[in-house]
């Protein structure tokens, strides 16, 4: 069985970000004081095609950084696994905005456009939790011998499918992160991981097709987020709680505990939640790293922009531990327990 190193990490985030202030939100109802107080953003950054912004072409900027960072060319990749929480493509990478699709999903396309032909591709979908289910499929992979060098690819165009007219539309962002696993040649590895799911809360945030709610005339239909009226006061009574039983069931896997992490890389819903998982673990402010004020909620791509911010900021020491963790809707909650070696930016 071989040890399995997360060796290299990316992120794009888009070019234009937007205050609460901003009119991409004039058609908003009243929003309360304990809305924005709750949900904690400032700022949130959207991609523009006129940018040169798509989920497909950011993917393929942050491929091409793994790939030239790492000196790998693209048939040394095993593996590449990718997540985009919203399933319709903008992008058929031409650099031609084409009709909205839905086949293929983003492996498909980023494998055929950056050449990796040697790969292995898939999709998959934990939503928020995506990262941390791909970094999951891709150490099962490198310990098994089926693998050397996996890409993880998380590339969120979430905007297209929020409802401006709704206030659930100031909570989500787009961006997009990449990561390299790799055999690893010393301390490295993934020390544990586990996920669980509660299901039955299933029905507050889901993608539905529906009208705006300005539309009266019911004139299109699109994919949109959609957040139950009573969402954000359901999920503060279970969301806290969920997060700690994963963090601490992984903790026990790896026979560590909090005093022995040198930092929590938390998902990033909203501060509340974020203070309630570290206090379920007993984690102190100094040994987490809070980025949804400056970037709204980035779904899959929180985690490792989460992570890439830590390193940046010289918060994880070279050869730390680290925990990550997180909250899906659906509901799935998740944590690993990761040793770090020495895992370069790019």
């Amino acid at each position: 069985m071989h040890k399995v190193k997360l060796a290299s990490i990316t992120c794009e985030m888009p070019s234009q970000s937007f205050g609460n202030e901003d009119k991409v939100f004039d058609q908003l109802p009243e929003m309360s004081n304990r809305w924005w107080r709750f949900w904690g953003i400032e700022k949130r950054g959207y991609f523009r095609p006129e940018n040169g912004e798509s989920e497909l072409k950011v993917a393929q900027r942050v491929v091409s950084r793994l790939l030239d960072h790492n000196g790998l060319a693209p048939g040394d990749v095993d593996l590449l696994l990718c997540s985009a929480s919203c399933p319709i493509m903008t992008d058929d990478g031409r650099g031609v905005q084409s009709d909205a699709r839905l086949y293929p999903r983003l492996a498909t396309a980023l494998k055929q456009s950056m050449n990796l032909n040697h790969a292995l591709h898939m999709d998959t979908q934990m939503e928020c939790a995506s990262f941390l289910l791909n970094l999951r499929i891709a150490a099962s992979f490198v310990q098994q011998g089926l693998a050397r060098n996996v890409i993880v690819v998380c590339s969120e165009y979430i905007s297209n499918m929020l409802d401006f007219t709704a206030r659930s539309a100031t909570i989500f962002a787009d961006g997009c992160a990449g990561a390299l696993i790799t055999r690893s040649d010393d301390e490295s590895d993934l020390l544990s991981a586990t996920q669980h799911s509660r299901a039955d809360h299933y029905d507050i945030a889901t993608a539905q097709w529906r009208f705006h709610e300005n539309d009266p005339e019911k004139t299109r239909a699109k994919l949109l987020f959609t957040l139950e009226e009573e969402g954000q006061s359901k999920m503060q009574e279970f969301v806290p709680d969920n997060v700690p039983i994963a963090v601490n069931r992984a903790l026990s896997m790896a026979s560590l505990s909090t005093a022995d992490i040198d930092h929590f890389v938390f998902h990033q819903p909203s501060p509340i939640l974020l203070h309630a998982w570290a206090s379920g673990v007993g984690c102190p402010e100094e040994k987490f790293t809070t980025t949804m004020d400056k970037t709204g909620v980035v779904v899959s791509v929180s985690i490792p922009f989460t992570l890439y911010t830590a390193l940046k900021e010289n918060k994880i020491p070279e050869g730390g531990t680290v925990v990550l963790a997180g909250a899906a809707t659906g509901w799935g909650f998740a944590a690993q327990v990761w040793k770090l070696g020495k895992m370069t930016l790019c």
